[in-house]
């Protein structure tokens, strides 16, 4: 079947069916297995608090873990068939372009998951709360709201504008790392990832001891030091967001061209 170098929407919708017919249990399984887990979990948090002192904050505690966890190691299986060569050969056979696998690992892996997951979360802690309420009235606190969260969050100024960016940023980078990974290497993407960016950290920090015992930077006086560093922590907030951001854009990219290199 001959394709067209231009993005398809039709064909992309075709991957998306295609994923489904094949995973036409497993989806429904994992979903349950999941909330399961999810239910279990809450069960559990709550009886250490004998069904009491439970509060919304609680439900984010749980959240948050859960998400960042959860959501690096889906990314991490992405691109599933690059895990074989077989499986590479009739995925890139496939009648899509480049363009249109890429933006469906991208969507099925990092943008359904970011939507998905905190939806299930809270279906599953509020007919849990609702659940447990009726067997122990004291539980009064049970109804779990993001908004409500979120809104403590910020009325206690813990995030501003661009420390909500380095936020967002920075758990995006978790996820772009290791789905860049899974497009790279074949075998053990989540081990050899965190091995590279474990050697990358270290040389980091090796190369700025160095540095800084070559420059004897310890001996630095504060002499116009606002010609030096940055007046303000809201300034490096800001430039790290940015910094993050773009390193974000650059993973997307070497994804990308690892994909286009397969395809040689």
């Amino acid at each position: 079947m001959q394709t067209t170098n231009s993005f398809s929407f039709q064909r992309l919708m075709l991957l998306f069916k295609q994923k489904l017919i094949i995973n036409k249990r497993r989806f429904p399984l994992g979903l349950l297995a999941f909330s399961g887990s999810l239910f279990i979990l809450f069960i559990f948090s709550q009886s250490t608090k004998n069904f009491s002192n439970w509060s919304n904050t609680d439900y984010l505690s749980t959240f948050i873990p859960a998400f960042i966890g959860l959501g690096i190691a889906y990314s991490t299986s992405s691109f599933p068939y690059f895990r074989s060569k077989e499986k590479s050969m009739a995925y890139l056979m496939l009648p899509a372009t480049n363009s249109e696998k890429f933006v469906f690992e991208i969507l099925s892996r990092i943008v359904a998951f970011i939507i998905l997951m905190p939806l299930i979360f809270w279906i599953v802690a509020n007919l849990e709360g609702a659940l447990v309420h009726s067997f122990y009235p004291k539980l009064t606190n049970y109804k779990f709201s993001f908004y409500d969260g979120l809104l403590v969050i910020v009325k206690a100024g813990k995030f501003e504008f661009w420390a909500t960016n380095l936020t967002i940023q920075g758990i995006l980078f978790g996820f772009i790392a290791l789905f860049t990974g899974a497009s790279h290497f074949s075998k053990v993407p989540l081990l050899k990832t965190l091995l590279t960016f474990s050697i990358v950290a270290m040389g980091y920090i090796l190369f700025a001891y160095v540095l800084n015992k070559s420059l004897n930077l310890d001996g630095l006086r504060p002499v116009g030091k606002n010609l030096i560093f940055f007046k303000d922590g809201q300034t490096v907030i800001k430039l790290m967001g940015i910094g993050m951001a773009i390193i974000n854009v650059t993973f997307l990219a070497i994804a990308w061209f690892s994909l286009k290199e397969k395809e040689v």
